[in-house]
């Protein structure tokens, strides 16, 4: 039996980011990855600018990807009535905030590569089937790779393995209820017109609220395009995600003519979306959660990967904690989940007061209407949304208009 002194399960953004931070402190670390690169992960693509920030720090460039993304520079957001606005967030120490549309099938595989620069041994085609156990701890784990199941030590096992995490299962934390559950449907499209710098997100259907249609530029005429409905929504609509995709492209009034032309390039491809308000347990003796296997998705907007990306980084930082002290309980690795919650807790819970705002068709077509008329609402609107602004300052707004003005709302 090998060993190594942390094995994380799954090499996308989360285990990369993790793997990048515990290789250059000097851990030995291998990575575990279920599939070969270059390997598709079904998402909506974008990269948004907070994201872009810790890429960047793990040297995974905007020119890493060569003529394979897309920059943009603002976005769109129209309401169920068909109205839209278009804004760039606030500008950063003056100058424009860039998000990345990225396919998963260039971004994962850059971001993998990365941590192997900082150190890290990379294992593809390694189906991890069980964790290995003492005592109630986790002391490595078992995994295929095709030649027979093999057994991999580790003083702790990160597991990054996304929403149907088989780490998660093995510390027996629970599936998301239904509540806590969205899906999404994407699909990739050539021969799409009117595509420019915005990130093109539309509340399209009232009755699928707080759930969105999406078009994100891959180039000059291709396009990410999807949608993402909660669980209860979907299943009162008794539709299925690929007719509401198409009825999506179909009815939106702003995407009217933009895909006469337009051509499906191979299928689209479903995921669950495990948000935040599952408030699943991130720490376990010998053991620690990050990004979709925490069910650390955004509430609002379904994002996964800066809250992978934090996560990814606090739990290495956590795990040289418990190495440098030789004590791999609960309580060291705990730092992990303080560290994410105190970058990311606030986020997240209001991305989840939020949302519960977007299910009003009403709110929505207000908050694109104030958006036309005032291009400094606009602007914090897609700042909120791309998480360059504190999303706290928009429910306080919001909360003192009520209090002190409340004809904004009429």
């Amino acid at each position: 039996m090998k060993a190594a002194d942390v094995v994380i399960v799954g090499a996308g953004p989360g285990g990369a980011a993790a793997a990048s931070v515990l290789a250059s402190a000097g851990a030995e670390v291998v990575m575990l990855e279920r599939a070969r690169f270059p390997r598709d992960k079904s998402c909506g693509d974008g990269v948004t600018a907070h994201a872009v920030d810790i890429l960047e720090e793990m040297g995974v460039t905007f020119a890493s990807f060569g003529d394979r993304a897309v920059r943009t520079l603002g976005g769109r957001i129209g309401g169920p009535d068909g109205n839209t606005f278009a804004a760039a967030p606030p500008a950063q120490d003056g100058r424009p905030v860039e998000c990345w549309v990225v396919p998963r099938m260039v971004l994962d595989e850059c971001v993998a590569n990365s941590a192997v620069r900082a150190g890290a041994t990379l294992v593809q085609s390694a189906n991890v089937t069980t964790l290995m156990r003492s005592n109630g701890a986790t002391t490595g784990v078992e995994y295929d790779d095709g030649g027979g199941v093999r057994k991999l030590a580790a003083k702790v096992v990160i597991g990054a393995d996304g929403a149907h995490s088989t780490v998660a299962k093995s510390l027996g934390v629970r599936s998301a209820s239904p509540r806590d559950l969205g899906y999404a449907l994407r699909g990739y499209y050539s021969g799409v017109a009117g595509l420019n710098q915005d990130l093109e997100i539309y509340y399209f259907d009232k009755q699928l609220l707080p759930g969105y249609g999406w078009v994100f530029p891959t180039g000059p005429t291709t396009a990410n395009v999807g949608i993402g409905i909660y669980s209860g929504e979907l299943d009162r609509s008794a539709r299925k995600l690929r007719n509401i995709l198409d009825d999506f492209i179909a009815t939106e009034p702003n995407l009217r003519g933009r895909f006469d032309n337009a051509k499906p390039i191979g299928r689209a491809i479903g995921w669950p979306l495990p948000v935040s308000s599952a408030h699943r347990r991130t720490v376990f003796d010998g053991a620690l959660l990050c990004g979709d296997a925490a069910s650390l998705v955004d509430p609002l907007t379904g994002e996964g990967i800066w809250t992978a990306l934090v996560s990814g980084r606090s739990a290495a930082r956590a795990a040289l904690a418990a190495l440098a002290t030789n004590d791999v309980s609960r309580h060291v690795l705990a730092r992990h989940q303080r560290e994410w919650i105190a970058e990311a807790g606030g986020y997240l819970s209001s991305g989840r007061l939020l949302k519960n705002l977007a299910k009003s068709a009403t709110l929505m077509n207000l908050i694109v209407r104030r958006a036309r008329e005032s291009s400094y609402y606009a602007s914090r609107a897609i700042g909120y949304g791309l998480g360059t602004l504190d999303r706290r300052r928009a429910l306080r707004s919001i909360v003192l208009k009520a209090i002190v003005n409340p004809s904004f709302f009429r």
